[in-house]
């Protein structure tokens, strides 16, 4: 191997570059990524007009793509609103739940659940408004796969405070109670919460996740 090609190449930066760097995306990911942009692009489009409101030709029309490749991402709109929610309803609780798991006290990993919540709800506040109006258009079947994740969600953190409770972390009666209490005040956050507000999205993380230790009697 000559010096140069271990080395790499040089970036801009000044970096070097491997040879994973240098590689184009895959076509795998570039889809993924390409189907991301249509999930959030129709979020904010049935925020704005409402789910009955926009056909998939307009969401077509907003992505500059013509119908016929939109509908080789999604088969119709209702999967496309199932995949908007689920930016809520299943990537949030799938990538949050492993804190509950991980290391640090039951305040630590507390503390990180929540601002995690309250960060990805300014992060994807089209989605949250989707999922908190548009949830009955779903089919019955699509709705009941959105319930079970929400079920888990808080059957586990009713699961975390109680035994927060057994370590003397918390003080609390009722962990289910307190857990619906919980999720009750972070997701509210969701219908007035602004870029323009008063305090930012992690100044918030960072006072949600006080209130919540304080409401479950942690010292």
């Amino acid at each position: 191997m000559t010096e140069g090609k271990r080395r790499g190449t040089r970036s801009r930066g000044g970096g070097d570059l491997t040879a994973t760097d240098q590689q184009p995306a895959s076509p795998a990911r570039r889809a993924g990524a390409r189907r991301a942009e249509l999930i959030a692009l129709a979020s904010r489009l049935f925020r704005e007009r409402g789910y009955h409101g926009v056909g998939m030709r307009a969401i077509a029309e907003a992505a500059d793509m013509q119908a016929a490749s939109l509908y080789h991402h999604f088969r119709n709109k209702e999967e496309l609103l199932l995949e908007a929610i689920f930016v809520v309803d299943r990537d949030l609780i799938v990538d949050q739940l492993p804190i509950l798991d991980g290391p640090g006290s039951h305040r630590e990993r507390l503390t990180r659940l929540v601002r995690g919540h309250v960060l990805h709800i300014g992060d994807n506040r089209d989605a949250w408004w989707v999922a908190s109006r548009e949830l009955r258009a779903l089919s019955p079947e699509r709705l009941d796969a959105v319930q079970v994740y929400r079920r888990r969600y808080q059957h586990r953190i009713a699961e975390f405070i109680a035994d927060g409770v057994r370590a003397g972390e918390f003080d609390c009666d009722d962990p289910r109670l307190a857990t619906l209490a919980v999720l009750d005040m972070i997701n509210g956050l969701n219908e007035w919460y602004s870029t323009s507000g008063r305090l930012s999205i992690t100044e918030l993380a960072d006072r949600y996740s006080v209130m919540v230790l304080r409401q479950l009697g942690a010292p």
